[in-house]
């Protein structure tokens, strides 16, 4: 019987672990700057991406933990680390496309293509399959991401970025690839004026895109003015962005948590942004322009002044509850006027929404244990819907946080 150069079960390992890692680095970046970009389209894509990568990352540690490696985070050579901080200190679309994407996700898709003929395929079937789905995952991004950076670059006055670019190159080499099969070189000199722009304090938009003005938002009357009352509820779903950003933000400050919350987190990330997905197809529906559409970006930049475990119990335990009472409404009131799809709109926002009020129950208290508060998960919702009624701009979470509080047991 002939044999053939494969891996080893242990360097089989060894590789997935690496692959897991930079799968888990590039969902904490992509978190990390989604409210950074101002493009609009690309931050609807980077939302995608970081669920996608996290889903991708759990595949490959659900394998692992089939190898009996039930720690992967462990042993991971430096220089991969230095790459994933590095990562995060892109100043820009452009530098943070070409790294994570034309850098590191294009790397990993061609190891994740190769991988099958390095590998006991009979006995390793669960990896081959794992690695075909990711790889597809992985293509799809790369061809977005080939695209996108060729636009913006068009549009850019310098080409600074591609010293970025070749720096992280610089780095992978030096940690011997994505799969540490390459030969060892030396670490590249980092280029100057690249300092840590995370987390963003203010979340950014595109120039036209108009900012919410408080004092003009008058919520019409759901029974008299239907159509005025839809418009309205639906530049508010498409402002769910912000909830995105900001979950992009606690994901990014929290990295002492455990990976199953930094992958509830990237869901309820990904949940949020479809949500906005939601008020932008129906403001399309109804014949606007989502560019037209004012952006609340007030209630981002005001969370952003507090820590991030505060910022997730205020989310998860008092904004996101508060709002549950209001969208059993709704939902009765476009199916009342047989407006369908409206009505699957907020229903799908409501179930998504139990998976988040159920997450803020289990979290919080790690959170608050982690990060050495003393508040009980009662007491810090309590501080957190005093906090909201005297911060948040959005007269809609005054009256939901009212209408709650004057409840029994509210």
């Amino acid at each position: 019987m002939g044999s053939t150069e494969l891996i080893s079960v242990d360097e089989n390992v060894e590789r997935l672990k690496r692959y897991a890692f930079l799968e888990q680095s590039l969902t904490r970046t992509l978190a990390g700057w989604l409210p950074g970009v101002p493009e609009w389209d690309v931050k609807n894509q980077l939302g995608l991406h970081t669920w996608e990568d996290a889903y991708s990352c759990e595949r490959l540690r659900g394998r692992l933990r089939e190898l009996r490696c039930h720690r992967p985070e462990r042993g991971i050579p430096e220089g991969l680390q230095t790459l994933a901080r590095e990562l995060d200190c892109a100043q820009g679309t452009l530098e943070l496309l070409t790294t994570a994407y034309l850098v590191v996700k294009q790397s990993l898709l061609q190891a994740y293509r190769a991988h099958p003929g390095l590998t006991y395929e009979v006995g390793d079937r669960p990896t081959v399959k794992t690695l075909e789905e990711l790889a597809d995952i992985a293509e799809r991004q790369v061809a977005w991401a080939r695209e996108a950076v060729a636009e913006l670059a068009a549009r850019s006055p310098d080409e600074d970025w591609r010293t970025w670019q070749s720096y992280s190159e610089g780095l992978l080499a030096a940690a011997g690839g994505v799969d540490g099969a390459g030969q060892p070189v030396a670490t590249p000199a980092r280029p100057t004026s690249h300092t840590l722009l995370l987390p963003w304090k203010q979340c950014q938009r595109e120039p036209e895109f108009p900012i919410f003005n408080p004092d003009l938002d008058v919520e019409p009357d759901r029974e008299l003015e239907p159509g005025a009352h839809r418009e309205w509820r639906f530049r508010h779903y498409l402002n769910e962005m912000t909830a995105a950003e900001t979950l992009g933000s606690i994901l990014w400050m929290t990295p002492e948590m455990p990976w199953e919350y930094q992958y509830n987190v990237a869901r309820h990330l990904w949940d949020e942004l479809r949500h906005s997905q939601l008020g932008q197809d129906m403001i399309r529906r109804l014949g606007l322009r989502v560019q037209d559409i004012w952006q609340v970006v007030q209630i981002y930049n005001v969370m952003m002044t507090l820590p991030a475990v505060e910022q997730y119990a205020l989310l998860t335990t008092v904004i996101e509850p508060n709002g549950m009472p209001e969208k059993r409404r709704n939902i009765e009131h476009f199916e009342k006027i047989h407006d369908s799809i409206s009505a699957q709109a907020i229903t799908y926002d409501w179930s998504d929404e139990n998976n988040h009020l159920r997450w803020g129950r289990q979290w919080t208290p790690v959170l608050l244990g982690t990060y050495g508060y003393r508040e009980t998960p009662e007491q810090i919702a309590k501080r957190m819907s005093d906090w909201l009624l005297e911060n948040t701009p959005v007269k809609m979470q005054v009256r939901h946080a009212e209408e709650r509080g004057a409840l029994p047991g509210g």
